[in-house]
């Protein structure tokens, strides 16, 4: 035992329609929290009442699977008295049923940006016409200061992040399109300034795949003197990655070699490319001047940025199973224009 089960808990439907809506909005919601957590923890949906499994169900049915901590996340808007009254009731029943095990609610979900954002993309939805920013009203140049603009206004509360982080933050967030993204974005100890540091010496940028190059704007890294390098790209790997039987991003990350000291190096599709980068850090081959490391995906992906975030070189991740080429060439996007802005001041 010791292990945790979460129970994302709606209030229920009565009525034909409710008993198969509310199950196919728990399978959803269950589906999309679980890879967001830490691997091997159960979520499981209950409701309230009207429909199956209740919240007496779910914990019997975690219960039996062992765990020793259960967490239930109230599916709710407001406190009202579900919040306030009952659901402590049926978890104080519940905690003289099974006194062994530790029972825990979260906070309901509350009135967050996010979900007013949402409501007026619903709105619009339904009547186009009501957009602010309509198709015709938007001029070429404006788009991106609007798209600023409207991330400044979704961002959630981000404390304790410098001016320059987030201006970074609101760039992954406009590459993702999500404004929740920006709560998993992570900065190691002087990320920002080793990034500017190395576009003002003109250091090299190595990317894993030639997507995230080519979202990298070629303008800007012209303008720092800089060179902008797909691993892919580079003669040799492809032989090594068969003699080796590794994929063929970590061998061409490995083939790199010396070539990523001081360098600026964006990873935004494969873990096996970043965990080889990690493994030449570790045998202190080469250090990077910055690892933009955002791979994507459900295999090592989430795996080998919590790698990343233990070594001690600068990083800025997503941490998760997010990532992909648009957050990491946004990311080394947004220092070059932060670099540039320092150079030319006016």
């Amino acid at each position: 035992m010791g292990q945790t089960g979460v129970i994302i808990l709606v209030h229920g439907s009565r009525g034909e329609l409710g008993s198969v809506e509310v199950p196919k909005v728990l399978g959803r919601v269950t589906d999309g929290v679980r890879p967001l957590l830490s691997p091997g923890v159960d979520v499981i949906g209950a409701a309230l009442q009207f429909n199956h499994p209740n919240l007496e169900e779910a914990v019997e049915s975690l219960v039996m699977q062992g765990v020793s901590r259960i967490l239930i996340m109230p599916y709710f808007l407001f406190s009202g008295r579900h919040i306030t009254e009952h659901i402590p009731q049926l978890v104080d029943g519940l905690k003289r049923l099974y006194p062994e095990r530790q029972f825990i609610v979260a906070n309901p979900l509350g009135l967050d940006k996010s979900f007013i954002a949402h409501v007026a993309e619903c709105i619009v939805e339904a009547a186009p016409e009501l957009s602010p920013n309509g198709w015709s009203s938007v001029s070429p140049e404006n788009i991106e200061q609007q798209s600023m603009d409207i991330v400044e206004k979704l961002l959630p509360p981000l404390p304790n992040l410098s001016q320059e982080e987030r201006a970074v933050v609101k760039r992954v967030v406009h590459a993702s399109g999500d404004p929740e993204v920006a709560r998993l974005v992570k900065f190691g100890p002087s990320a920002i300034s080793s990034g500017l540091a190395a576009i003002a010496n003109g250091s090299p940028i190595f990317t894993d795949v030639r997507m995230v190059a080519t979202g990298i704007n070629e303008r800007l890294v012209k303008m720092g003197g800089c060179s902008l390098s797909c691993a892919m790209d580079e003669a040799g790997w492809a032989e090594r990655a068969k003699e080796e039987t590794i994929t063929r991003a970590a061998s061409a990350m490995r083939h790199l070699g010396s070539k990523l000291n001081d360098a600026i190096v964006a990873i935004g599709n494969a873990p096996t490319a970043l965990m080889a980068l990690l493994d030449l850090v570790d045998n202190r081959e080469i250090r990077p001047a910055l690892v933009v490391g955002m791979p994507v995906g459900f295999v090592q992906a989430r795996e080998s940025k919590d790698e990343l975030m233990k070594r001690d070189i600068p990083y800025i991740t997503v941490v998760g199973t997010r990532g992909g080429s648009a957050m990491a060439a946004a990311t080394v996007n947004a220092l070059l224009k932060m670099a540039m802005k320092k150079n030319r001041p006016d």
